[in-house]
């Protein structure tokens, strides 16, 4: 007996060959540039120098970037935007048209979409000085994390700026041996091994842990103090996961250390605990606890590997009467082929207990394979363009197909991100 395929699905299947197609002539065409992609929470040496370009001396030691990053994805499941939009109370990420489920940003099946435009702006303390670092943001990404935030922790927790306004900090290295650093403000979560935006990770998309199982923002004061180069340890007081208002008055503390022995090696280990429940004030009730280790291997100056394991428990999570725990790990693997060409793999496995986080109680296996394209555009102005293929999978019906919500077990898309930065 012979197979056939419908028109809708072999009209679809041909719209999603065109978006590889596309993503791989694309990548493979156009002028190559020396220069990296953005990477890291702070300014590099190579960022632009306000007061060097103005020859304003007082501004001199202010530095910026800044990019905007686009992506077209298909989902094959075919999600209908009618079914996912009426069963939006039931995901945990909260986005309109939310047709690709699993995602934090890359979130809406075949449409054209500006995911994050964002300008950086950060003047770096010296010892004994003063220093502050403002990111402003637009564009989807903000808004769902927004309406995420505001949907798991109360309307309250988050304001209508909290959109535009991604970090903003000041800082202050007190002249205290090595330097003690402050820093107050709104800060991107130091917690994981991805951060917001796209051009800073190894892949397009957003592993389950970042979705799924750690913070997107944090609102507090850090203390850094670096024992040697080599060395360094950081305190936190914040006043919870992702609220940039505390939901109650109970604070959530976080000792962090990093090691990076040689350019070869390095260990980050982090842990969060703190009452996380709207409402309950008690400094030492229904405790959240995190624990997020991240080790980096680069055997050669090409190759790296990234391996991030998280385990998180909070005590009555579910109804005030049972605990809930959500824990995983997810790996990369990057290799530099050329100075402009740049694969990709990560590979994650993400156990939710108690359906707390996800909706539904189940394991989550990840493949994803992304190629990364560097093109030099002149004068200062680069893109980075990646497009990727993605494979998930549930033991329970997680995924979207047509109009059956939840019917899958397996979900693949095929994509490609575009980000323009200077």
């Amino acid at each position: 007996m012979t197979a056939t395929i419908s028109p809708t699905r072999k009209s679809r299947t041909c719209r999603l060959s065109l978006v590889l197609l596309a993503s791989v002539a694309i990548a493979f065409l156009g002028t190559t540039s020396d220069a990296a992609e953005v990477g890291g929470i702070y300014t590099e040496p190579t960022t632009k120098d306000l007061g060097e370009l103005t020859n304003i001396d007082v501004l001199k030691g202010i530095k910026f970037r800044g990019w905007i990053d686009t992506y077209l994805v298909g989902n094959f499941n075919d999600p209908r935007r009618s079914t996912v939009n009426a069963n939006q109370g039931a995901s945990v990420i909260k986005s309109r048209d939310l047709t690709i489920e699993g995602r934090t940003f890359d979130v809406h099946d075949l449409s054209f979409s500006v995911s994050l435009a964002e300008l950086e702006v950060e003047r770096v303390p010296e010892k004994g000085g003063v220093g502050f670092k403002v990111d402003l943001a637009f564009g989807d990404t903000q808004d769902i994390m927004v309406d995420t935030i505001s949907a798991a922790s109360g309307a309250s927790s988050v304001a209508d700026w909290d959109r535009y306004l991604q970090h903003a900090s000041v800082s202050y290295v007190a002249p205290i041996g090595s330097g003690l650093r402050f820093d107050v403000g709104k800060f991107v979560t130091h917690i994981g091994g991805e951060t917001i935006e796209t051009i800073k990770n190894h892949n397009y998309s957003h592993a389950f842990f970042y979705t799924y199982a750690i913070p997107f923002q944090d609102t507090g004061l850090r203390v850094r103090y670096d024992w040697a180069e080599t060395f360094y340890t950081e305190f936190y007081v914040l006043n919870g996961w992702n609220v940039t208002s505390d939901n109650n008055k109970a604070k959530t503390f976080g000792p962090s250390i990093g090691w990076a022995p040689s350019p070869k090696f390095s260990v980050y280990a982090n842990y969060l605990v703190g009452n996380e429940q709207t409402d309950n004030d008690k400094l030492f009730d229904n405790l959240r606890h995190l624990f997020d280790l991240q080790v980096n291997f680069a055997p050669t100056e090409r190759l790296n590997f990234h391996v991030n394991a998280d385990y998180v428990t909070e005590d009555d999570a579910i109804g005030g009467t049972r605990g809930a725990q959500w824990y995983g790990v997810t790996g990369w693997v990057r290799y530099r082929l050329t100075d402009a060409l740049e694969p990709s793999f990560r590979a994650e496995w993400y156990r939710d207990d108690d359906g707390f986080t996800t909706g539904v109680r189940q394991t989550l296996v990840g493949l994803t394979f992304t190629l990364g394209y560097k093109l030099g555009l002149g004068k200062g102005v680069q893109m980075l363009l990646r497009p990727e293929y993605r494979v998930d999978f549930s033991n329970k019906d997680f995924f979207t197909k047509e109009s059956n919500f939840r019917s899958e077990k397996t979900q693949h898309t095929l994509g490609i991100g575009a980000v323009v930065y200077f």
